[in-house]
């Protein structure tokens, strides 16, 4: 987080973190269709993001400028210090878990690296904003919320069912996302 409270500027990190293919991508584009972001993404041939995926969004609260800069990482294991890269400096996460039966021991695999990655960058899974998004959940073989919620969410985080593709979701996972944080802005400065 970038704070300068005598240009009235604030600027954080927003990571979408979560296995390969979950959607992440997915709720950038979507994102930026609804709040018209630039979105930068460097993408392999199969569509899958290859380093990451980038864009911006600017609100005024207060007379002060919050700036969020969005990213995504890649969820393939070879990817890993690349990852690592994109998570330092963050100050929001959204998990998104892929809500299809077949995912669940792969969603789970993520949280735990996830805490790993985070202690790697000098952040605690507790005290960062976090939101757990549950996407694919328009799909025949998606898990129903109770059970996602026992079997991913043990520790009782925010988190919503969505359909990244059919933008369901999304802009209300990056909103709650956004409160947390502002929230958490708010304690801070007094």
């Amino acid at each position: 987080m970038l704070l300068d409270i005598s240009k009235k500027v604030v600027k954080l990190k927003v990571v979408y973190y979560g296995p390969a293919q979950s959607g992440k991508t997915t709720n950038l584009e979507q994102l930026s269709k609804m709040e018209g972001l630039s979105l930068m993404k460097i993408d392999t041939h199969g569509e899958r993001t290859l380093v990451f995926d980038f864009a911006t969004k600017k609100v005024n609260m207060g007379g002060m400028e919050i700036s969020f800069a969005l990213y995504t990482v890649p969820g393939q294991d070879i990817y890993t210090d690349i990852r690592l890269t994109v998570m330092r400096g963050v100050d929001g996460l959204v998990f998104v878990a892929d809500a299809q039966r077949e995912r669940l021991k792969e969603n789970a695999e993520f949280l735990k690296l996830l805490r790993e990655d985070l202690k790697k960058v000098g952040k605690s899974y507790e005290s960062i904003p976090m939101v757990i998004q549950y996407n694919k959940m328009d799909l025949p073989n998606a898990l129903d919320f109770d059970t996602l919620e026992k079997e991913i969410n043990s520790e009782g985080m925010t988190s919503l069912s969505a359909s990244a593709i059919k933008g369901e979701g999304v802009l209300e996972t990056f909103n709650l996302l956004t409160s947390k944080m502002l929230h958490k802005i708010k304690q801070m400065v007094g």
